[in-house]
């Protein structure tokens, strides 16, 4: 059934059939997750299933073949994907997300970017590695350097990297399409193999006006594509939105890594005397705790997207106080997930040693997604702390907004 055949007014339809589809799609998920892990980047055939099943339109605009559907839709789409396979989960959940980041960019380069075909995955770099340098010139700019973490960069159409200027104070979004920018392969790590993520290399290459935008005005609220794009995605202030795509990979995996716990434990006897593990108070004990763990974080995930939903359909921005609160919670979440991960490959035994137990791969790529920025525990939690006992907080916005109501 095309999505268009699903009332197309209602998104949380819309939403539902896509989740439908990545449940479908489980099991070969499943089946292709080892091997994914091997070859260090999805595999083509994965990426074909993927666009088949359109699961990569939630946030693309609806003028070109997307659905514009409510945040947080990549997070249960995400989530049924990782518990089958948290590298794909990543690159649909996260990098899919980036159709938003390019919604909220000039209509010029969103014409570029999907006005050919509507299957278009879009990688962005996050890290400045070397070499970085960047002048004005009639009509744009020219840039070279390498920037990191480029997630799903074998299959992108499109990169998005950070640029600063010389001259200039603001920070740019610039977008490259494939056939400009080089592939560094720097993916040797312990945790989510399969996504692929290498990095950017710009070499001396003109990148038009049209194609970037200044990160203070990408991320305010109204940007150029709120003009011509009806979500709210495309025109709230973003910066509290960007990092929920990270929740429904880190969730769905460390689910996963529960739901195969439990397949593995069940009627298993020990090997010291056929003892049955699940019989075991220390098992069953540790069993509970997690599922507990994880019951929370979903129950603050949630929250956190309500939240920001009620935001973005009443056209607010969340007070600073309220931004630094989201992401302690985004934190929190990400720490139950990894402690209930964590809990049980070490309640698993010597099963845990092997890389093909889909436990183990499932923690090391929980363990892996907690680094990220987003969601670290010391970079989240801070800031929220200095809030309450009356400290700069560190966060330069929050810091302004409280400065200015300030007595």
């Amino acid at each position: 059934m095309a999505v268009q055949e699903v009332d197309s007014h209602d998104p949380l339809a819309i939403e539902a059939e896509l989740v439908a589809r990545a449940r479908r799609l489980g099991p070969m998920f499943r089946a292709r997750a080892e091997a994914t892990e091997k070859n260090r980047t999805l595999l083509k055939e994965t990426m074909a299933a993927l666009f088949d099943a359109e699961l990569l339109r939630y946030f693309q605009p609806r003028r070109y073949g997307g659905f514009e559907l409510e945040w947080g839709a990549q997070f249960a789409i995400g989530r049924e994907i990782a518990k089958f396979c948290p590298a794909t989960a990543w690159i649909v959940a996260v990098v899919g997300s980036h159709a938003a980041f390019v919604g909220r960019m000039k209509p010029e380069l969103q014409d570029e970017v999907w006005g050919k075909t509507p299957d278009m995955l879009i990688c962005t770099a996050s890290v400045a590695r070397k070499g970085v340098k960047a002048v004005r010139e009639k009509g744009g700019f020219r840039v070279k350097g390498q920037w990191g973490f480029a997630s799903g960069i074998d299959h992108a159409g499109w990169g998005v990297v950070p640029v600063e200027v010389e001259g200039e104070t603001d920070r740019y979004q610039m977008a490259v399409p494939a056939k400009e920018f080089g592939i560094v392969d720097t993916w040797f790590v312990s945790g989510m193999r399969g996504t692929g993520t290498k990095d950017i290399l710009l070499d001396d290459v003109f990148i038009p006006e049209h194609r970037t935008l200044a990160a203070s005005i990408w991320l305010g609220p109204n940007p150029p594509g709120a003009k011509v794009g009806r979500s709210y995605v495309y025109s709230v202030d973003f910066l509290p939105y960007v990092g929920t795509s990270l929740l429904g990979p880190l969730y769905g995996t460390a689910e996963g890594a529960f739901n195969s716990y439990v397949e593995q434990t069940r009627g298993r006897s020990s090997v010291m005397g056929g003892a049955r593990i699940d019989e075991m108070a220390p098992v069953q004990l540790r069993l509970a705790e997690s599922g507990g763990d994880l019951k929370a974080a979903l129950m603050l995930i949630e929250e956190h997207i309500r939240v920001l939903r009620r935001a973005g359909h009443a056209g607010q921005g969340l007070p600073g106080a309220q931004r630094l609160e989201i992401n302690r919670d985004r934190a929190y979440a990400a720490r139950l997930c990894l402690n209930a991960t964590e809990r049980l490959v070490q309640q698993l035994g010597a099963l845990s040693l092997q890389d093909s137990n889909p436990v183990q791969r499932h923690y090391r790529d929980v363990a892996a997604m907690a680094t990220q920025i987003g969601i670290n525990w010391d970079r989240n939690l801070l800031p929220y702390a200095k809030l309450l006992l009356g400290l700069p907080t560190g966060d330069h916005h929050v810091d302004a907004e409280l400065k200015k109501a300030a007595p």
